[in-house]
Order: C-alpha cells, then structure tokens, then sequence
C-alpha cells in the first residue's frame, strides 16, 4: 500500500483536529524538520505534549502517533470525540471525512 506523505501543515492540522473537544495548539520546529502539539482542557490547562514529531511524513506514524497519544488521554479520564486519520490522496489537501452513521 503506497501513502501520500504529509506536508507539515497537513500533519500539523491533522493532529489540531484530533483532540476534540480538547484544544490543540501545534508548533513546528523548523530546525530539525519537525513539530510538537500541546493539548489543553476546557479550562485551557496543558493535559498532554507531545514535543518532537519527525516522522510527520509518514501517515500511517502520524495516525500511530495521534492514536498512542489519544489512548492516553483516555486513559486519564478524558472524553475524546471518535477520530481516524482521513484518507489522503494528494498532499494538496486533507479531504473532508464523511459522518460515521
């Protein structure tokens, strides 16, 4: 199976989305080609960072790295709306995800 790679404001909106209804802001790191999220609870306080993700490119690792990172805040009493990584197939833009019925 062949995947797009992600261009870093893909990756960096992809994981912005990912923590609903929690907040996430992401920053790159343009030194070393990377980026790091923080994600915050209602109340604006940090519940998790992430400070270096290099493997950005990659979709399958970002969606391993999204889902190992949702999973713990789970695993901290947070309730997440349902997410899965879209399906991407140009790097142009990250397509609309249809509703789960």
């Amino acid at each position: 199976m062949t995947t797009t790679p992600l261009s870093l404001d893909n990756a960096m909106q992809l994981a912005s989305e990912a923590f609903l209804p929690c907040g996430c802001v992401t920053s790159a790191n343009p030194e070393d080609d990377s980026f790091g999220f923080t994600v915050m609870n209602g109340s604006g306080e940090e519940i998790t960072r992430v400070a270096q993700v290099r493997d950005y490119a990659d979709p399958l690792r970002m969606a391993q790295v999204i889902e190992q990172t949702r999973q713990e805040l789970i695993d901290k009493g947070c309730t997440l709306e349902p997410w899965s990584m879209p399906f991407i197939t140009d790097d142009s833009a990250i397509p609309e995800t249809t509703p789960n019925y």
